[in-house]
């Protein structure tokens, strides 16, 4: 599925356009629309840091499994604006809940809550130095200035799985303890599926 909005192509595959409008259709509390408004900003973060570098965007392909913003100027600049850019996203959605958090306090309205517990969720989730998260990725920018490819193609996969096997671990005794405590699972089943379709691309020459 392919539109341009602002002039930047975007490419949005039909099994995640699917899942968006079902959720948000079959979600009456609201909470699947604050994480996808969220998202949103997330991504917003990542092209204004690239505006404010004096990048263009060209065009942006969001799948199931991640969402990749064609940046022509990717490794031409330096280290500090790289991490700027990779790291926007982040910045945004804490800055997002802090603001949300501050308003819900005065308006006790429900979707005020969702939509700041959305932006802390995606805020320390992107933030773990997990490949292709956007934590990951600024590991990745820093081995790459001091190490190899090959040493960075490992390390990186080392401190994934670091983090990515523990978290599978408490999600599944969550899951024993309560059947509804499945987010934590589906992240987790989410961060293996992205780390082995990266290897595969890896390996494959891609």
């Amino acid at each position: 599925m392919n539109f341009k909005l602002f002039g930047v192509k975007l490419c949005l595959s039909y099994p995640l356009a699917a899942g968006i409008a079902l959720l948000i259709i079959f979600d009456p509390t609201g909470m699947a629309a604050c994480c996808l408004a969220a998202s949103v900003c997330h991504e917003l973060g990542h092209i204004f840091a690239m505006k404010h570098y004096g990048t263009g965007v060209e065009k942006i392909r969001m799948s199931a499994f991640d969402i990749n913003i064609t940046d022509v100027q990717q490794h031409k600049r330096g280290l500090k604006a790289e991490l700027v850019i990779c790291l926007a996203g982040v910045f945004v959605n804490f800055v997002l809940f802090l603001l949300t958090i501050a308003i819900y306090s005065w308006y006790n309205l429900y979707i005020f809550r969702y939509f700041a517990l959305a932006n802390l969720s995606l805020c320390i989730f992107n933030a773990l130095p997990v490949e292709s998260l956007d934590g990951g990725n600024a590991l990745e920018l820093i081995l790459q200035r001091n190490f190899s490819d090959k040493a960075v193609y490992f390390i990186t996969l080392a401190v994934s799985l670091a983090i990515v096997i523990p978290l599978g671990f408490f999600s599944f005794m969550a899951l024993l303890k309560s059947p509804y405590n499945f987010t934590m699972l589906f992240a987790v089943l989410y961060l293996i599926s992205v780390i082995i379709f990266k290897r595969k691309k890896y390996i494959n020459g891609g």
